[in-house]
């Protein structure tokens, strides 16, 4: 026998080629040994011819080689052996019929490779060579012919071959061949898992795309009805009276469905625009300062009592307009204003005035000076820097063009000696000094810019320019567009930021 260098199975002699795997084997000490097989010819115990050492059947009659007969010069045991275990595996040959495909060498049950070419056996691992040798037939052939030579002492050594020759078989590994099978069916099935994460995706759209989705959807189920109407009325005009019933209960079925889907489009309302942080944070620090000015001009109030000046009443109005503007502003787009100021906290100091009028008590020991002082002490200083304005613009005739207050605060005289008169606020730091100053009517507080609007007077006809104005600049409520001129008639109600006048000519 041959040991394989790469298995280690054991092969018979005449044997290039290992039968379990394949690998060329490579001829060992012992080898020299088969030149007695090569002078010794071997002879078919039924027709004499003589046959080559290695033939599993006789050229000449077919008859099965069931023993070849030891070396007659060397006696040796292992010669014996090798008789036995080559024809062990002969009688499989006939039974399995297969033949090697690329030299048409009959190759023994369980060989995967050709013992003469090395080619490797299609059907070499496929279950049913396994089953080959288990079935009962290989082993009446075997003891049929084994009675003639049973007398051999080589007779013994064939059984412990075959059971070497059973091993083998369950070795080749048929598990492993279905080890595979199980990996590629996993990854067939990772693909298939794959695509429902991609799902939930799908249906993050937002108010906006909901409505433009679904407008889509009536305006084309609208258009395949018109088509259908179409149709179906190019039907009814070809038969005329003759139109079958079916074709009349489809036509009314489509113009309901148009008309239903012609309502839906027409009751389907845009969501509301996104709301501007920048417009919510502008308005909350509207609220948030008119607050503060509120709450000082009621301290001021609170402070002078019945001589607080008329200017801090109307700017306290103002400011309080303003305030609510605001909020009715914030709360059109759908935001809750903030909390507002308590005026809580202003009214302790007239409660706190109280106790000091027991020093009062003690002042009317010297009444009689503080009689006399009562003429000069009228709060009309206090008044003085309203009044004078105020006195100023009341006694200015009511001839000429003039800018007249809703509020009831007076009057502006229009200077005509100017073709170009800027309206807005003094800003003495930045060298502005426009000819009509809103400034002490309420012009910071009622949002006026420092060139907010400019009247142009020519060829008789007085006109408006809004100068880039942060807070726009109206006509009878009309917004105008910056830089272009707006003609006036008299009477035109004109407004600067929240500051409302009349103009009069």
């Amino acid at each position: 026998m041959i040991t394989c260098p790469t298995c280690g199975a054991l092969n018979d002699p005449v044997n290039r080629f290992c039968e379990q795997c394949g690998a060329r084997l490579e001829p060992s000490g012992p080898v020299p040994s088969v030149a007695p097989p090569a002078a010794t010819g071997q002879t078919c115990p039924n027709c004499g011819a003589h046959v080559l050492p290695g033939q599993a059947f006789c050229e000449e009659c077919g008859t099965a080689l069931t023993a070849t007969p030891p070396p007659l010069g060397s006696g040796a045991s292992p010669a014996g052996f090798d008789a036995p275990t080559m024809m062990a595996p002969a009688p499989a040959m006939p039974v399995a019929g297969s033949i090697c495909p690329a030299c048409g060498h009959q190759t023994m049950p369980g060989d995967r490779f050709c013992d003469s070419c090395g080619a490797a056996l299609a059907p070499a691992s496929s279950p049913s060579i396994a089953d080959v040798p288990t079935a009962a037939v290989p082993e009446p052939l075997w003891t049929a012919p084994a009675p003639s030579v049973a007398p051999s002492a080589a007779g013994e050594p064939p059984m412990p071959t075959l059971i070497e020759a059973a091993p083998p078989l369950p070795a080749a590994p048929a598990a492993p061949v279905e080890s595979p099978a199980p990996v590629v069916s996993e990854a067939v099935v990772v693909p298939v898992e794959s695509p429902p994460p991609s799902a939930p995706a799908a249906p993050a759209l937002d108010a906006q795309a909901e409505y433009e989705a679904k407008r889509q959807a009536l305006l084309d189920e609208i258009a395949r009805q018109d088509q259908i109407i179409a149709q179906l009325e190019q039907m009814q005009a070809t038969f005329g009276a003759a139109t079958p019933h079916a074709i009349t209960l489809a036509l009314d079925e489509a113009r309901n469905a148009r008309a239903k889907a012609q309502k839906e489009l027409d009751a389907l309302q845009p969501p509301p625009p996104p709301v501007d942080p920048a417009v919510v944070a502008a308005l909350n620090d509207e609220i948030a300062r008119q607050q503060q000015i509120i709450a000082q001009l009621e301290q001021m109030q609170a402070t002078f009592g019945a001589a607080t000046p008329h200017a801090i009443t109307l700017a306290l109005d103002e400011a309080r307009n303003a305030l609510a503007k605001a909020r009715e502003e914030l709360a059109s787009l759908g935001i809750a204003a903030p909390a507002a100021i308590a005026p809580a906290p202003e009214a302790p100091p007239q409660i706190a005035a109280e106790p000091v009028v027991p020093p009062a008590p003690v002042v009317e020991p010297v009444a009689p000076p503080v009689a006399h002082r009562v003429e000069p002490v009228a709060p009309l200083p206090f008044a003085a820097p309203a009044t004078p304005d105020t006195a100023v613009t009341v006694t200015s005739p009511p001839t000429g063009p003039r800018l007249v207050f809703d509020n009831g605060q007076g009057e502006i005289a229009v200077p005509v000696d100017k073709a170009e008169i800027t309206i807005g606020r003094e800003d003495p730091i930045s060298g502005i000094h426009p000819e009509i100053d809103l400034t002490p009517f309420g012009g910071e507080s009622g949002g006026v810019s420092r060139q907010h609007a400019r009247l142009i007077h020519s060829g008789g006809q007085w006109s408006i320019v809004d100068l880039g104005s942060t807070n726009y600049t109206r006509v009878d409520g009309l917004r105008i567009e910056p830089g272009a001129p707006h003609p006036l008639k008299d009477g035109a109600r004109l407004q600067f930021g929240r500051l409302t006048v009349t103009f009069r000519m």
